[in-house]
């Protein structure tokens, strides 16, 4: 096998991972290769606060019978260097005088300098540096150098670009094949879903994850409510307040005087501006509470607001065949102020996909 083989395999170790037990960590694998070519230990991260994969891989191939000062790891990122709640990986690799280490990916995180540490003390360093490391870890990348979650717009919009009518009403726009594949697919895969007190009590959206075989998955959900609409009598029979176990609900505010609540309810304190939030104090907050990607399910001002605020990483939009002519209906994205061409939002298509009659368009948002 090949270097790079050697590392296509440890990447697949890493996909074993479930990203929800190891956030706010990465996706790691790695494998020990002893001299004559043969893989004697493997393993990979699994959860956070655990053994990370390098440990598991060293422990795996001294179980085996490894001779480790002959022998060469092969890493799918950067040895850490720093104490959190494991020791450093490089420590143990030091220990065991393992001369070669082979790395996919470098660590954002300005704490670690596992190669600079490890080539100090003798050990031979090859990086072959992967993009697709990079894809798999595109959360953790995003957390550490942007210091926020990751964000995703969905949206299903008319052929002329309508998420509702002028009363707000929009179920259904998209197909139930479109619908399966937000549950399955996006919701499956974040840690929270953010929306607005106004989209939520317009279409008493549930936000939960509906499964294939009928069961229903809770899902933390964030909701801008700097006026705890959510909480008014009127609305104390909305499906969002009822049924929670597991989760939280978060209400953004900026209220000093708050109710009593459940406790699954927690009110997130946060300034606003003009009615606009400060996302760079929510992006804190929601990082300290271990959610490190949010689906953004929300009407044409939240997202507008995002999209401005350069929060958004990746747009997921269902184009569905229909149109709705009313000047009033409501459009996917919506600001009150001006906006040039060279203010404008560029984005790279990923990839299209149809379910039925409906067009799923996924773009990647430009720097």
């Amino acid at each position: 096998m090949t270097e790079r083989e050697y590392l296509e395999h440890a990447i697949l170790l890493a996909k074993k991972a479930n990203p929800k037990l190891i956030r706010p960590n990465p996706f790691v694998g790695a494998i020990v290769i002893c001299e004559n070519g043969k893989i004697i230990g493997e393993g990979y991260h699994q959860k956070s606060g655990e053994a990370h994969a390098e440990v598991i891989a060293i422990n795996n191939a001294l179980l085996n019978g490894a001779i480790l000062s002959s022998s060469t790891l092969y890493v799918t990122l950067e040895p850490c260097s720093h104490t959190g709640k494991t020791p450093p990986c490089t420590n143990l690799i030091i220990e065991h005088k393992i001369p070669h280490v082979v790395i996919g990916s470098l660590d954002p995180n300005p704490m670690v300098s596992g190669v600079e540490i490890l080539e100090q003390n003798g050990v031979k360093i090859t990086k072959i540096l992967l993009p697709e490391l990079s894809e798999m870890n595109d959360v953790f990348n995003i957390n550490q150098i942007k210091k926020r979650p990751k964000y995703i717009i969905k949206s299903a919009t008319t052929l002329n670009g309508k998420i509702a009518d002028r009363n707000g009403e929009s179920k259904w726009i998209s197909n139930e094949k479109s619908r399966a594949f937000v549950h399955q697919n996006l919701r499956s895969n974040v840690d929270a879903i953010l929306s607005s007190a106004k989209s939520i009590i317009t279409d008493n959206a549930r936000l939960n994850i509906r499964h294939e075989d009928g069961s229903i998955e809770e899902l933390n959900t964030i909701v801008i409510d700097q006026h705890l609409d959510l909480l008014k009598e009127e609305n104390a029979s909305l499906s969002i307040l009822h049924g929670r176990t597991n989760t939280t609900l978060y209400i953004v505010t900026n209220k000093e005087d708050l109710p009593a609540v459940p406790n699954y309810i927690q009110f997130l304190k946060v300034d606003f501006d003009s009615n606009t939030v400060n996302f760079e104090a929510l992006h804190s907050i929601l990082l300290s509470k271990n959610i490190c990607s949010v689906l953004v399910e929300a009407g044409a001002k939240l997202n507008a607001t995002l999209l401005h605020s350069k929060c958004i990483d990746e747009i997921y939009s269902f184009i569905c065949p229909s149109i709705i002519s009313d000047s009033h209906s409501k459009n996917v994205y919506e600001q009150d102020f001006a906006q040039t061409m060279g203010q404008i939002t560029t984005l790279t298509l990923v990839k299209i996909s149809q379910f039925d009659e409906d067009i799923l368009v996924h773009y990647k948002v430009l720097d």
